[in-house]
């Protein structure tokens, strides 16, 4: 079966009006060992414990203190972050990798189409730029075309506080950041405190992001029922730590109006997705194999000379949703005998 799409670690698809009026996607979806996603689109609510993350040069920097977790800022404002860090933790290894751009990405700035609580529905920017933009450039929120940004150098980067030592550096042209050597999974363990320091390079000051040690996430393996008109709850096995969960539904993973629903709650492990919010994307439409990703996470931010870095130490689990009528499906065969698979993925 395919398995469903999520935002999570994909980067976001955004459509931008031409001259021609026709729309095109303008950001596909990269291999997952090549790009942290870049569209996990919150503003991550800071978590406070204690005094303001460090973000003075790596010489000030020392080895974390596990018995005394640091202050962590929250997620970058999708509006100026240009670069994240991820210690993910994953079913049987450890990933550390990052990236950091020259400029925000338009495309990767969603438009809010309605809030309620801790919950906003987001769906793709309109960007629009009479007469296109050239190669190399991209339309701006403003109407203007604008060299596109791309990744940058920032020095070394050493990860402190992990199951084993972490010291990544990027290469021309990608300028990607990739741990490659041996990490024991799990690379950290619930409660350790972590700090990243990157060396930095003209013209970003060199700066330290903090973390803390997460569980991984359990969440019952049974989908989730999507209805109109019924509040969808949400659930899993609460952390024991400092972190918040991201939550990120989507259900026009394979075609549809791109819409989703993005919330950031405690780690307490139960939680109801507004009815308003759900019956507005409902509406929207859908296509096979929606779902639904928690992220549990620690997050934590620097502003640079470029614009917002973020750091994040996260586990995540993904579950279906299942909406009345919708039979999703690869192949003819995972439909009834006179149906057939749909572009979209759908039995009809």
């Amino acid at each position: 079966m395919i398995r469903p799409l999520s935002l999570v670690a994909l980067s976001v698809l955004a459509l931008a009006a031409c001259d021609d009026g026709e729309t095109a996607a303008l950001d596909g979806a990269p291999a997952a060992d090549a790009m942290l996603d870049a569209g996990a689109l919150d503003e991550g609510a800071p978590l406070d414990q204690g005094a303001a993350p460090d973000e003075g040069p790596m010489a000030d920097a020392t080895a974390p203190d596990a018995g005394a977790p640091p202050s962590l800022a929250g997620a970058c404002p999708a509006e100026t972050r240009v670069g994240r860090f991820e210690v993910a933790l994953a079913a049987d290894y450890t990933s550390v990798q990052g990236q950091v751009a020259d400029g925000v990405v338009p495309v990767q700035v969603p438009a809010v189409q309605a809030e309620s609580g801790a919950c906003r529905l987001l769906r793709p920017p309109t960007l629009f730029c009479e007469g296109g933009c050239a190669v190399g450039e991209v339309c701006t929120a403003a109407g203007a075309c604008a060299p596109a940004p791309g990744n940058v150098d920032v020095g070394a980067v050493t990860v402190q506080g992990l199951s084993a030592a972490v010291e990544m550096t990027a290469s021309a042209p990608v300028w990607f950041y990739s741990h490659r050597g041996a990490l024991p999974h799990p690379g950290v363990q619930p409660g350790d405190a972590v700090a990243l320091l990157a060396a930095g390079l003209d013209p970003v000051a060199p700066f330290t992001l903090h973390g803390v040690g997460i569980e991984p996430l359990v969440a019952p393996a049974d989908p989730v029922p999507l209805e109109a008109g019924v509040p969808t709850a949400l659930a899993w096995t609460a952390g024991a730590g400092v972190a918040e969960v991201h939550v990120e539904l989507n259900i026009a993973n394979h075609g549809g109006t791109p819409a989703w629903i993005e919330c950031t709650v405690p780690d307490t492990g139960a939680f109801t997705v507004p009815v308003e919010l759900t019956d507005a994307l409902l509406a929207l439409g859908y296509s096979g194999f929606p779902s639904v990703v928690l992220t549990r996470r620690t997050a934590d931010r620097a502003d640079t000379a470029l614009g917002c870095v973020d750091f994040w130490i996260s586990a995540q689990a993904v579950l279906d949703l299942a909406i009345p009528g919708l039979v999703s499906c690869s192949t003819d065969a995972d439909c009834a005998d006179d149906q057939t698979c749909q572009p979209d993925l759908t039995c009809g």
